[in-house]
């Protein structure tokens, strides 16, 4: 289980090949972006029997947080302004998951009644906000009723879209972790990395790494 993430954390020297993003006016035509990937340690058994009391079976949701707190992917070696170190993805720890809930709240509290029946999908108000895109304002959700129960979807501000992303929770994790021309696409689509230099935005075009350790 999770062969595609655990495949990606042996990676020696990850790092991505980035063009700009918009109009380039002279300088570097690339940067290279050296990542790395933030795991936390995992949940402690008491949480995990309180987790599995209050969701039910949802045997891969488990399994990752029996190994994982919380993981942070492609993270930027480079502090941005105001930012800090970017990152693509983040799933939360479970303590999190209510703050960030809060935070989904606040995007959905700014349409009236007619907007959230043409918008919200049935299982928005039962469902855990599991991570986010950092600095994006896209959060992931796993519906917790009906047909859609452990899958993941993202929720797109920008039109209210609900895009589903896994259709388990394993499924959504080792997408994440393939790095193919769309994740990169994907990432691009929101995530910029910084050469600590220039004021230019990077975006990832190619990913290379120096074998496996281990």
């Amino acid at each position: 289980m999770y062969d595609k993430l655990q495949q990606l954390l042996a990676h020696r020297n990850p790092r991505f090949v980035c063009r700009v993003a918009g109009a380039r006016k002279g300088g570097p035509d690339k940067h290279i972006a050296h990542i790395d990937h933030v795991i936390t340690p995992p949940v402690d058994a008491d949480t995990l029997a309180g987790m599995r009391s209050q969701l039910g079976e949802l045997p891969e949701l488990f399994a990752f947080y029996e190994r994982y707190g919380s993981l942070r992917l492609y993270r930027d070696s480079v502090d941005s302004p105001g930012i800090g170190c970017a990152s693509a993805f983040y799933i939360a720890p479970p303590e999190a998951w209510a703050e960030l809930r809060s935070d989904v709240g606040d995007w959905f509290s700014q349409l009236d009644e007619d907007e959230a029946a043409e918008f919200l999908p049935d299982w928005v108000s039962d469902c855990v906000a599991i991570g986010e895109v950092p600095n994006s304002g896209n959060y992931f959700l796993m519906p917790m009723v009906g047909e859609e129960r452990g899958k993941v979807f993202e929720f797109e501000h920008d039109g209210f879209e609900f895009i589903e992303r896994g259709a388990s929770f394993e499924d959504f994790v080792e997408k994440l972790a393939d790095v193919n021309e769309e994740l990169l696409r994907d990432i691009g689509g929101h995530t910029r990395y910084d050469d600590g230099v220039t004021d230019y935005q990077w975006m990832p075009s190619a990913y290379l790494h120096d074998g496996k350790s281990g």
